[in-house]
């Protein structure tokens, strides 16, 4: 997951290299969801965690829950 997150998070700007104004909000809302959820996971696979990594994790956890809904539209019925 690691070299994944090296991966998706550069290449999800490269997808839409000029964003309309509508597009600007989903955009930076999907981009959002997609780095928190991606730093929540590479923290989780620390050998060992201190408080300040469990306080990273529950960060990075809620606002990946608070970006997630951007995905709904697309969600398969």
């Amino acid at each position: 997951m690691k070299s994944l997150g090296h991966v998706i998070v550069p290449v999800i700007p490269a997808i839409l290299l000029n964003p309309s104004v509508s597009e600007m909000i989903p955009f930076t809302q999907a981009m959002l969801c997609i780095k928190n959820f991606v730093y929540f996971h590479v923290i989780a696979q620390y050998p060992y965690h201190t408080e300040s990594t469990i306080r990273y994790m529950q960060n990075y956890l809620e606002e990946f829950h608070r970006q997630r809904d951007v995905f709904s539209p697309f969600r398969a019925s």
